[in-house]
Formats: C-alpha cells, structure tokens, sequence
C-alpha cells in the first residue's frame, strides 16, 4: 500500500491540481485530518476523498465551516462511503442540503465505522424529502452513537422523520437538535419514539419551542433509558463475569476428568504390558519345554543307540564264542591231526586272524600267540597242549571282560535312564509350578485392575454428579445473590453515571453555545446591514445566554441536591440490601468454597465502588469549580462584546456622518 505522500502526489497528478502546502501537512499527521476553516476547491476535495477511500490510519476527520461546494461535500462523502478506519466526522458550517444531504445519507448506509457525527449549522431541513432519506439511513445505522443536528432549520416534519429513524435505530446514545423550529408537534413526535426506542440517552431540545410538560417527559423517558443501558451493560458485566467463573470451573472439572481418564488409560496399559509380558514369559516357558523335550528326545535317541550299540556288542560276543567253540574243534582235531593237516591249520589261523583282527581288536594278541603257537606245532606238538590251555585262559578273561563290559553298559543304560527320569520329573515339577504361580499371578492382577477400574468408574461417576450438583447451586445461587446486589449497583451506577454525563453534557453545552454566540456575532457583524438590527439581536442573545446560565446554574444545584437526595437513598437502600444479604448468607452457610470467593469479589467491587463514589465526588467539585471560570470567563467575553458593539456604533455613527450622501450632510448644504 503507498503512503499518503505518494497517494497525495498520484492524485495531485491525475487531477492536474495544486494543493496548498497545509494540505500536505495535515496529511502527514496520519491520525487526524483537519480541514478546519479552510477554503477548499472540487479538486482538493475530490483528491481527499480518493485518499480517505483507500487509506485506514486517519480516525478523525474535521471539516468545520470551510463552506465547501456541493461536488466537493459529496467527493468527501463518497471517499468516507469505503473508509474503514475514521470514528469521528465534523462537517460544521457547510451549507449542506439537497443532493448533498442524499450523498450523506448513503455515507451513513455504507460506512460501519464512525461513532461520532457533526452537522451543525447546516441547511439539512430546507429539503424535506432529502431529509427523509437522510433519516431512513438513519435509523438503519448500527454504529452511529452521537450526532449533532443544531441549527439546520429543521421543522415539525424533519422531527416526525428523525422520530421515525429513532423507532428503527438501536445504537444512537446522544442527539443535540437544539436551535432549530420543531415545536409542540415534533416534541410530541420524539415523545413518542422514545416509547420504542431504549437507547437514547441524551436529547437536547434547547431553543425549539417545545412546552414543558413535554420536555418533562422526555427527560423522565432518557432518564429511563440511561438507567435501563446502565442496567444492561451491568447485567452483561455480570453474566460474562459468571460465564468466565463457570468456563473455568468447567475446565477444572474437565481437567480432573481427563485425570481420571489418564489414570484409567494408564491403568490399562500397564494391565496390556503385564497380560503381554506373562504371554511372553509364558511363551518362553513353552519354548524351554520344547527345547527340553527335543533334548530328552536326543537323549532317547542316544540311549537307543547304545542300546543298539550293545547288540551289537552282544551280538559280536556269541560270534566269538562261536568262533571259539570252532576252535576248540579244530584244535582237538589239529591234536589228531596236526601233522597231516598242519596246512589246513595254517590256512584256519590265518583265517582266525585276519577276522580276529577285522571284528575284535582285543584279539589281536591273541591271535598272534595263536599263530606262534602254530609255528612251534611244527616242531613242538607237545607243547600244543599248554598253547591250547594258554588260549582257553584268554577266552575265559575275554569272556569275563565281556560281561564286565555289559554290566558296565546296563548300569550306565540305568543310570542314565534314572536321570533322565529325575529330569523329566523336575521339569514337569518346574513347569507346573511356573504354571501355577503364572495363574495366580495373572488372576490376582486382573482382580487388582478389576477393582481399581470399578473403584476409579465410581469415583469418575461421583465427581461428575458432585460437578453437576455443586454446578446448579453455584448457578442458582450465584443468581439469587447476585442479581439483587447487581439491581442495587446498577442502579447507583446508572444514576451517578446519568448524573456525570448530564453535567459534563451541560458543559459541553456551555462550550459550545459560547462558541455559537462568537459565531453567529461574526456572521452578523459581517452580513447584517444595519448595526442597530444587530446590537438588538446581540443584545437579545446575551440576555438568552445569561438566562441560559441562570438555568444551568439552577439546573447544576438541583442536581447537586438530586445526586445527595439519590446517595442518602441508595445508601439506606445499601444498607437495606445488606441487611437481607446478611440473613441469606445465614441461610446458605452450606455453599461452598466457590460462593466465598464470589463473597470476596463483591466486597472489592463494594471498595472500588466507593472509591468511584470518592471520586466522583471529586469530579463534582471540580466541575462546580469549572463552571464558575467559565461564567468568568463570559461574563468577560459580555463585557468584550459589548465593548465591540460600542466601537462598532460608533464607527457606523461617524461612517455615517463622515459619508457625503448622509442626510446631516445634504440638509446643511441646502
């Protein structure tokens, strides 16, 4: 987005215009734009209004009595039609009427942001029908909330179409229609919209001859309408008050749920890791048993083996002792025969020893004595015999270490199979044990979990009913309590705020009549063609003024005496209140921690309501002091005045007898 500087010189560009220097610097101060008593032409108010539709940092804008064109009010007003930012607009002393009224009316359609408006001393109800649109824009504003309508010659009719907006709008707090021609007729029409209409406020009707009774009931109707927006904005501190406390007592017991609820999920999950856990233990176990059982069924396959190996043994033994029997009956034969088939025998030992040596390693030794033996048949049979005993002995420790052997076998087979016996007993021992301790384990988990889960579901169950219950008595007696003291505070604040706002309204009013009273003394002094006429007309409106002062005096003191009346009041009511505040807290000593606190907040509000008061007060005193400066300060600005008026007469007095065409003049020449 460009800055205003180069927005200024874009704009100065396309409409070949030259602004003057001030222009550019108001520009510069971004918040505020002031044009005040300026002479602006279509131009420059065509590009302000370009620069006001596009930027969104002026807040203000001031057009006071630059007596713009109607081309140039309209530029303005169209550039404020798309403005976001502006809340406040003074278009005094314009000339504004016609065309330039309907343009204003669609301003005030399109544009959602200014509050405060300024229309005095305009032409607004010299055209009734512009008027009336004016009024119907009026009436459909939602943000509007001061608007400032004096001297714009507005007439019964113009009054009948602002009471008509004021039946339809909702967001108007104050309207100054003073010094303007309404009448009894349109005082009696704004009576009548303010029987619709509960937001206004202020309504000042000085200087429109409108009879008193009707201005009673018109101060009675704001009175009634200040105490009712007191109320309201009272009544919606409190309920966003309560609203807070309940959202967070809300949250709180929110909070404890979700505690509960992690808890609960906690719970669970260690309930799943230790279910997982005893699965995998077991899992474990089970794959043990398997490895155990695949080791016994290695041990099985063992033991049949050397059962098998056995056999053989057995199996290679009775070969032997075949063998040997075979040999015995050779060597008996071999006796008979030995040397006739020594051969034969030679050719049966190398048999004997060659499968002697194959089967039986053992027999090797043997054999070789054997084949010695019959080496030395050849030459010695008689020692065949002792050789044959020999053998006989050696087949006897063969046989007696063969049976050795086996019973070895069979008492290792026992051993071994007694073992493994004990084994398998222990691990079935181990396995049911880890079973049994797993079981009881897991059972008594789960009934833990169980109990903990019913325990925390009925304690969840509990702090929910007790949230709900302790929720609808703090609602019902937050309610009860409050909404008395609330009626009585707002009723104190409504008052002492009415009562601010109509003195600070009173002098602002002062303020301003005296700038209307310097105002309309230089335009008479400048457009009156008789300085009689208007010493009258000066001397008429000083006379109104001191008797306005006189009134607001009156009206200062009376309200003085309203405010003290109002506090002894609303004191004695206060004290009322407490009284009966007292008996219900007597009676609602059972609430708990919650109406204490609340107790607690009302009794800083009351501190900080009497510190306002303390205040207030003050503000009163220097109002008071304030407006005796400012009737100084009048009555200097009479004096100044009247001393004005007398250089003027006699200025326009030696004018007229200094002119050559004055009547003193032509009669002393005749």
């Amino acid at each position: 987005m460009a800055s205003p500087d180069e927005q200024y010189k874009q704009l100065c560009k396309k409409y070949n215009i030259e602004v003057q220097e001030c222009v550019k610097d108001i520009l510069k101060q971004v918040d505020i734009l002031d044009f005040s008593n300026q002479t602006l032409s279509v131009g420059t108010c065509a590009v302000l209004g370009k620069i006001m539709q596009s930027s969104a940092v002026f807040t203000k804008g001031s057009f006071e009595d630059c007596l713009l064109e109607e081309d140039g009010i309209k530029s303005i007003l169209f550039g404020l039609c798309g403005n976001t930012s502006i809340k406040t607009v003074s278009l005094k002393g314009n000339n504004i009427q016609g065309t330039a009224t309907n343009a204003l009316a669609k301003m005030l359609q399109h544009n959602v942001t200014i509050a405060r408006l300024s229309l005095e001393w305009n032409n607004l109800g010299l055209c009734q029908e512009s008027f009336a649109v004016f009024c119907e824009s009026l009436g459909g504003s939602s943000t509007l909330e001061y608007l400032d309508l004096r001297s714009n010659q507005l007439g019964a009719d113009a009054a009948a179409s602002l009471a008509r907006a004021l039946m339809r709008n909702s967001s108007l707090l104050s309207l100054d229609i003073r010094w303007n021609c309404i009448g009894g007729a349109g005082g009696k029409a704004l009576l009548e919209s303010l029987r619709y209409n509960k937001t206004l406020t202020q309504l000042n009707l000085i200087g429109n001859n409108i009879p008193n009774d009707t201005l009673n009931s018109i101060d009675q109707k704001l009175n009634e309408n200040s105490k009712s927006v007191a109320m309201t904005k009272e009544f919606t501190s409190r309920t966003e008050v309560l609203k807070q406390q309940l959202e967070q007592q809300e949250r709180y017991s929110m909070h404890q749920i979700e505690r509960l609820e992690q808890l609960v999920s906690k719970t669970d999950v260690a309930l799943n890791k230790t279910i997982k856990e005893s699965a995998f233990y077991t899992g474990q176990l089970e794959e043990e048993l398997r490895s155990k059982k695949l080791e016994i069924e290695s041990l099985q396959a063992k033991i049949e083996l050397l059962n098998s190996a056995l056999r053989l043994h057995q199996e290679r033994a009775s070969s032997l002792e075949n063998q040997n029997g075979s040999l015995q009956e050779e060597l008996q034969k071999s006796q008979e025969e030995a040397h006739a088939q020594s051969n034969k025998d030679r050719e049966l030992l190398d048999q004997c020893r060659s499968e002697s040596n194959r089967e039986i390693r053992s027999l090797q030794a043997t054999v070789s004595r054997l084949e010695a033996q019959i080496g030395d048949l050849e030459f010695r049979c008689s020692s065949q015999k002792k050789h044959i005993i020999d053998l006989k002995e050696t087949i006897c420790s063969l046989q007696s270490e063969v049976k050795g052997a086996r019973i070895e076998c069979d008492e290792l087979v026992a051993i071994e199979t007694a073992k493994h016996k004990e084994t398998l007993r222990n691990l079935d021992q181990q396995h049911n044990s880890e079973l049994q301790r797993m079981r009881n384990d897991h059972q008594q988990v789960e009934a833990e979990l169980r109990d903990r889960i019913s325990n925390l579901d009925a304690r969840r169950n509990e702090a929910e009913g007790e949230v709900s219950g302790l929720r609808v008595q703090i609602s019902t007696d937050r309610t009860t309590a409050q909404a008395q003291l609330g009626a009585v505070r707002q009723q104190l604040k409504a008052e002492h705020a009415s009562v601010m706002r109509g003195m600070e309204e009173r002098l602002h009013a002062m303020e301003e009549s005296r700038n209307d009273a310097e105002e309309r003394l230089r335009v008479q002094i400048a457009s009156n063609t008789s300085l009689t006429a208007a010493n009258a007309k000066l001397n008429s409106q000083i006379h109104s003024l001191t008797n306005q002062l006189a009134e607001l005096q009156a009206a200062i003191d009376g309200k003085a005496l309203e405010v003290k009346a109002a506090e002894s009041r609303v004191r004695e009511e206060v004290k009322e209140q407490f009284e009966e505040l007292k008996q219900e807290r007597e009676q609602t000593a059972q609430l708990n921690s919650t109406v204490i606190k609340l107790q607690r907040t009302i009794s800083e509000k009351q501190l900080e309501y009497d510190s306002n008061i303390r205040k207030l007060e003050d503000k009163l005193r220097l109002a008071k002091q304030e407006a005796k400066q400012r009737e100084e300060e009048l009555l200097k600005i009479r004096e100044d005045e009247e001393r004005r008026v007398g250089m003027l007469h006699s200025a326009f007095v030696s004018y007229f007898n200094t002119s050559p065409s004055s009547p003193t003049k032509t009669n002393q020449m005749k």
